[in-house]
């Protein structure tokens, strides 16, 4: 007799929903998932609005790989990475 595995579906709560999700791939990606817009962006300096706050990243060589869908993909080289309300 074979077993069926039950399905779990994953429970988010409420709390975190409206918030950003970024994952860092070393110092050299990051992806951020819930981006609002881009509030400064040259090759040394790239801050996000992320909802209540920015997200600021200071580094070398960085530049925008993609926006879309509220997903943004920076890379470079990252040196500072903060929150600015």
């Amino acid at each position: 007799m074979a077993r069926k595995k039950k399905e779990r579906k994953l429970q988010i709560p409420e709390l975190y929903l409206n918030e950003a999700k970024i994952e860092m791939l070393g110092n050299r990606e990051i992806i951020i998932d819930g981006c609002i817009g881009v509030i400064e962006y040259d090759e040394n300096t790239i801050k996000l609005n992320i909802g209540d706050l920015a997200l600021c990243l200071v580094g070398t060589d960085m530049v925008i790989e993609s926006f879309d869908s509220g997903v943004a993909i920076i890379r470079g080289r990252f040196a500072e990475i903060s929150f600015v309300s």
